[in-house]
């Protein structure tokens, strides 16, 4: 049958040679927009893009000079500090925590963050302490013993120095791997992205051999190393695989250090500074109506 008797048959129209290499002409010039604009974000924009696809956070600071801050103000004095803080207990888990304290007499309040329960509120006060859910009125009180955690090493646990965590021994071989102007809370800060030998570390922070006794007999005087890490922070063995640890840190213009972010060779830790004062502070305890014994009941309810 003729394709005339058969509509549907269409018969081939042949192509033009100059149609067929315009078009190939307007395709490679599409190609080479769309690889020039991808050059220019990779150029423009690339960092920050690897940072992303690394899982790391991109950072949009003002750069600060690549050295370690030197303070420009006078050390506040501090009897009152609220800090937030997340402690790594196992690979798959952290445990985090606000605590605020009068290091002059002690009283503190912790919340206890619980993701899958409320959290738990808890006043101590001398060798007393009450607990409770914290969307609940009813408290139960119990023996403080050392708690809260640490809080008999003091202001120097929680609030820390750019010194005491960056000793002057160690400094020749710290190295600044990113510096931007920051804020922790409404105070400035530089942030700082560091990597520390663990090598001068140790040997800055190690217990020198002890000296011979004095000829007359007595002890001989005690040498302290040359350089003390601060309460709650010890060197520890790590991965042989990574020479360096990194730390991060915010310091404010007094050499405060707002917050830390510490490897697990260092006790892995973030603490955040979110408040100072030079003022005591006591809480609202609870009144005695308020107030049960400590039970296996109240245990269940608490959910411990």
């Amino acid at each position: 049958a003729s394709a005339m008797e058969q509509p549907w048959v269409q018969t081939a129209t042949p192509r033009r040679p100059g149609k067929r290499r315009r078009r190939r002409g307007v395709t490679w010039l599409i190609v080479l927009a769309l690889l020039g604009g991808l050059a220019y974000a990779g150029f423009t924009y690339g960092p920050d893009l690897m940072e992303l696809a690394s899982g790391e956070e991109a950072i949009d600071e003002p750069a600060a000079p690549s050295t370690l801050p030197v303070a420009t103000a006078t050390l506040p004095p501090i009897r009152t500090a609220t800090v937030e803080v997340e402690q790594l207990r196992s690979p798959d888990g952290s445990q985090r925590f606000e605590i605020t304290t009068d290091f002059e007499t002690g009283v503190a309040r912790v919340v206890i963050d619980r993701p899958e329960a409320a959290d738990l509120e808890i006043l101590t006060l001398w060798d007393q302490a009450f607990i409770r859910r914290i969307d609940e009125a009813t408290w139960y009180q119990l023996d403080r013993g050392q708690f809260p955690i640490d809080v008999e090493f003091g202001v120097d646990r929680w609030v820390r120095s750019l010194d005491q965590l960056v000793p002057a021994a160690v400094r020749d071989s710290a190295v600044i791997e990113r510096a931007t102007e920051s804020t922790v809370g409404d105070v400035a800060t530089t942030r700082l992205l560091m990597t520390l030998d663990p090598a001068a570390l140790e040997r800055a922070t190690a217990a020198p051999a002890p000296l011979a006794p004095l000829p007359d007999g007595s002890p001989a005087p005690v040498v302290e190393p040359a350089a003390a890490l601060p309460a709650g922070v010890m060197l520890q063995p790590g991965d042989d695989e990574e020479p360096t640890l990194t730390v991060e840190l915010w310091v404010d213009d007094a050499g405060i250090v707002r917050k830390s972010i510490l490897p697990t060779e260092l006790g892995a830790e973030t603490i955040t500074v979110t408040s100072l004062s030079p003022e005591g502070w006591e809480p609202a305890f609870p009144t005695p109506e308020n107030v049960l014994p400590l039970t296996a009941s109240a245990l269940v309810q608490l959910g411990l």
